[in-house]
């Protein structure tokens, strides 16, 4: 096991370039501290990261809230400028882990750590989030609907870190919002499944709609079939069984030691329900 202490971004990303071998990278450590003491990850290339400023911190630019991929839970949770332009964001997270946990685990991290159950996925999904991925040779912005492709999978190159998470400061307004985490207890406890929902609606008719799923699929995603179905719909003109034979081709539940896959397909449509209702 080799540990990393950049102490630059840029010394980071030469590292990056240099390194051989797998490399993962260390700030809250919720997940990877676990992983190493399991034995899980070895002989690998251990990056520390979350002493580098430049990673860290929320900022409101131009039209665009910027959130480093460093910054903590309880710094998102504890944010006026998040509270003020983001507030659904911030109020959904506050079921997040326990204090402990908000105070280590980061938002980049609980990104790239690519699980199913990852709380802050669904609601970034529905805000259109980008993030940016850095290398030494460039910066790209994707939008996170399209970072993941697979279970613990996604599209960032090995030489490439993510930086910074953006959200279009606008992203809520004249919303009418939903996030509901399914657990076994109200809090710390990992989803079994969880909505996260914003639409418009004018006259009765839903005029825009974002539907994102966890604990559903190999990786938490948007609903964009049940989505363009529900478009320019009034709740009345709403066919649940077309809903439901749509929603039945974009999840895929799986049973495990924490739920049956019958019972995850019913409470997303019962969240559905609930939302459009």
């Amino acid at each position: 096991m080799k540990f990393i202490k950049p102490e630059t971004v840029n010394s980071l990303l030469d590292n990056l370039e240099d390194s051989e071998g797998k490399t993962y990278f260390l700030a809250g450590g919720t997940d990877l501290n676990v992983q190493i003491k399991n034995g899980i990850i070895r002989n690998a290339n251990i990056i520390y990261i979350n002493h580098l400023s430049e990673l860290n911190g929320i900022n409101a630019v131009n039209g665009s809230i910027i959130i480093g991929a460093t910054t903590s839970f309880h710094e998102i949770l504890e944010s006026e400028v998040i509270r003020h332009h983001l507030p659904f964001f911030q109020k959904s997270l506050r079921s997040f882990a326990s204090p402990l946990l908000q105070n280590s685990a980061t938002i980049g991290g609980n990104i790239a750590n690519g699980s199913p159950t990852a709380d802050v996925v669904p609601l970034l999904l529905v805000l259109d989030a980008k993030i940016e991925l850095s290398s030494k040779t460039r910066n790209r912005f994707i939008y996170l609907k399209d970072f993941f492709n697979g279970y613990k999978q996604n599209v960032m190159e090995s030489n490439e870190i993510i930086t910074k998470i953006i959200i279009d400061k606008n992203a809520e307004k004249d919303c009418i919002t939903f996030y509901e985490k399914v657990g076994s207890r109200k809090a710390l406890a990992i989803s079994k499944v969880s909505l996260a929902g914003m639409k418009r609606v004018s006259g009765n008719k839903i005029t825009m709609i974002k539907l994102s799923v966890g604990s559903l699929n190999e990786y938490p995603r948007r609903l964009f079939k049940v989505e363009d179905y529900l478009t320019d719909k009034t709740t009345s003109e709403i066919d649940f069984t077309k809903v439901e034979e749509l929603l039945d081709k974009e999840i895929t539940p799986i049973t495990d030691l924490r739920s049956d896959k019958e019972y995850r397909y019913h409470v997303c449509v019962n969240l559905i329900r609930a939302f459009l209702n």
